[in-house]
């Protein structure tokens, strides 16, 4: 007897598909209780597109906002922002797959394929423990800084400062840049912690920590156990840290020069130092400032959307093209100059089809933001241009910086941020991958080869 072939269900068939589709539904089911009448102030009635904004921002770690989350949300809409950054943060696959776990399932193999889309590992084998890894990580993780945050925030608040250092602590890790800080001053973000050197360290380490990826955590930890050397690292894990490490560097160095007689001319050299690097670290994804950036020069605005645009690594908490893409791009660049076919790292050879990925990512991302300034540009035509692509990019990298009120902007505008905050999380590659009738590569017949010329 002959079986009937199982019919595919386009939802689920996808493992991109079906991570995209499942923002969607935390951001739409964040909203509705974000609207309830318990997730606001006393006289405050937020619109439903708002609570829509917060939640796709929250969600989507982006830490943009349209109201202070302070004064806008009450207690228990600050603690449902809160959950909604940390599932956006780790993805609701991630929980889903943990609570399988948790209840003695074994997990099946699409969900298998679902897990490693979600963290960006292919490692099947261990999938099961690298999840239940994940989340004893991200709790420790959270739960030191905020031990570390309550030591100056209760100091200088009280009791209050123990909500204030969690959920600080959680946006940190997650790489969100919303915060409480509110009840300071509107708008403050960080600003007023500038000299304290706790609060600055942990809230940099937290972010670096979110933001390289768990697969990378993971195999430091296991390293560690095991006793071995640094050399023993992945391929993968070796460039991610690296690159990170040149990154923050570079981008403090940058930010110390340019910023030197401006944003911080008022502060002793360690100070100067610390609030660079703390802007170097946290521009690249965690949208936190120790310095008002409405007041920066221009090309530190310019030099700080190069940061925003980079990111943080793949599996991270953070948004952008991925800083590993970035250095995929340069090394293929520096290849073609030498007339070499293969494009070369720490002595590996790239993959072609993760060099075409990477090429296709800058320019998906490349071209989505010029589009967006463009309409940017014409609907707000009272604002200037360095301002508005820099909320684009703020907005794509799920960072949260900006140096202007996002209240100002044109409907329009808004609506495009809320589409830039969700591309900038699930990725651009991702979610045109999303509409594909499969996840399966496709074959094709041997062509004639066209030739034409270039540059």
């Amino acid at each position: 007897m002959l079986q009937m072939p199982k019919k595919r269900n386009i939802l689920t068939d996808n493992p991109v598909r079906t991570i995209c589709l499942s923002f969607i539904s935390v951001i739409m089911f964040g909203a509705i209780i974000l609207f309830l009448p318990i997730s606001s102030k006393p006289g405050i009635t937020p619109s439903f597109f708002e609570c829509l904004f917060t939640a796709t921002s929250a969600t989507c770690v982006a830490g943009l906002s349209l109201n202070d989350t302070f004064h806008t949300w009450s207690v228990f809409g600050q603690s449902v922002i809160m959950c909604l950054i940390q599932i956006g943060g780790l993805g609701l696959i991630t929980f889903s797959s943990v609570f399988s776990l948790s209840l003695n399932k074994k997990l099946s193999l699409k969900s298998m394929r679902l897990a490693n889309s979600q963290i960006n590992t292919n490692d099947f084998a261990n999938i099961s423990s690298l999840f239940v890894n994940v989340i004893r990580i991200t709790l420790l993780c959270e739960s030191i800084g905020a031990a570390f945050l309550s030591i100056s925030f209760c100091r200088k608040y009280g009791l209050k400062g123990i909500f204030m250092a969690i959920f600080s602590s959680v946006s940190s890790y997650c790489n969100s840049g919303l915060d409480i800080n509110g009840f300071i001053a509107p708008g403050c973000s960080f600003i007023p912690f500038q000299n304290d050197i706790i609060v600055v360290i942990t809230l940099s380490i937290l972010t670096v920590v979110g933001g390289i990826g768990f697969v990378v955590i993971n195999e430091l930890i296991q390293l560690k156990k095991s006793h071995k050397k640094i050399k023993f690292l992945s391929f993968h894990s070796k460039l991610a840290i690296f690159s990170t490490l040149i990154l923050i560097v570079t981008g403090t160095l940058a930010i110390l020069i340019m910023e030197w007689s401006n944003t911080l001319a008022d502060m002793s050299f360690p100070e100067k130092l610390s609030a660079s690097a703390f802007s170097s670290i946290t521009a690249r994804s965690a949208g936190f400032s120790v310095v008002d950036y409405s007041q920066t020069t221009t090309f530190t605005k310019l030099f700080t959307s190069f940061l925003m645009f980079i990111g943080a690594c793949p599996g991270g908490t953070g948004g952008g093209i991925k800083i590993t893409t970035m250095v995929i791009l340069i090394m293929t660049t520096i290849g073609v100059v030498k007339n070499c076919e293969d494009t070369t790292i720490f002595k590996h050879k790239i993959n072609k089809n993760t060099v075409y990925k990477a090429i296709s990512l800058l320019f998906m991302s490349s071209l989505l933001i010029a589009i967006a300034t463009i309409i940017f540009y014409i609907t707000n035509p009272d604002i200037k241009l360095i301002d508005l692509f820099f909320t684009i990019i703020s907005a794509f990298g799920t960072v949260g910086i900006s140096t202007m009120s996002v209240q100002d902007l044109s409907q329009i505008s808004k609506y495009i941020l809320i589409f830039l905050m969700y591309i900038g999380r699930v990725g651009p590659l991702s979610f045109a991958l999303m509409f594909g009738i499969s996840s399966k590569s496709k074959k094709y017949v041997s062509l004639p080869e066209g030739k034409t010329y270039v540059g």
